[in-house]
């Protein structure tokens, strides 16, 4: 357990640099307006961030965080859409990482090995029905396949398909 935190933190770090050099190496060829708009990337990213840890989830956080180390076809982005009032509410984020996992597993039986992938994960408070909604969205060469075909896996999952992007959703009710 501890070298797995030690792995998070290391690529944490790594991550972090990478944003950090950007903006110097922008800023020292004079591009200024390429420098802010990663700074602004990166400042967005860290705020996802840390509305993801306000949701008080550590498992899907850490699902999130090493998502990549783990899916190297795989790229991921996530948002929360959420009130600071909403934090409040708790979210079963065991279940929620197991559904992901479903969807993965799912996915690396259907997607093309050889293909790189765009995953975007979108947690919704649905304040009105006094529940969590979760889109997990993937997007690249999708086979032509039936929405049926994926359905006949993931059980109660809803899934859409929009040319090259399947877009699966769940809710979670709050307790």
């Amino acid at each position: 357990m501890t070298e797995d935190v030690l792995h998070i933190i290391q690529h944490y770090r790594h991550d972090l640099m990478n944003r950090l050099q950007l903006v110097s190496g922008y800023l020292s060829m004079g591009k200024v307006e390429k420098a802010e708009d990663k700074l602004n990337e990166a400042i967005a990213y860290y705020e996802e961030e840390r509305k993801l840890m306000q949701l008080k989830a550590p498992s899907l956080m850490l699902w999130i965080l090493e998502f990549e180390q783990y899916y190297r076809s795989y790229s991921m982005s996530y948002f929360i859409e959420a009130t600071s009032t909403t934090y409040n509410h708790p979210i079963d984020d065991q279940w929620i990482v197991s559904k992901c996992n479903q969807i993965m597993h799912v996915l690396q039986n259907h997607l093309y090995s050889d293909s790189m992938y765009e995953v975007e994960i979108r947690i919704i408070d649905n304040i009105k029905k006094d529940q969590w909604n979760i889109i997990f969205g993937v997007q690249g060469n999708i086979p032509n396949m039936s929405v049926d075909v994926w359905q006949s896996n993931l059980g109660n999952i809803q899934i859409e398909r929009f040319n090259d992007r399947l877009q699966f959703v769940f809710s979670q009710t709050r307790e």
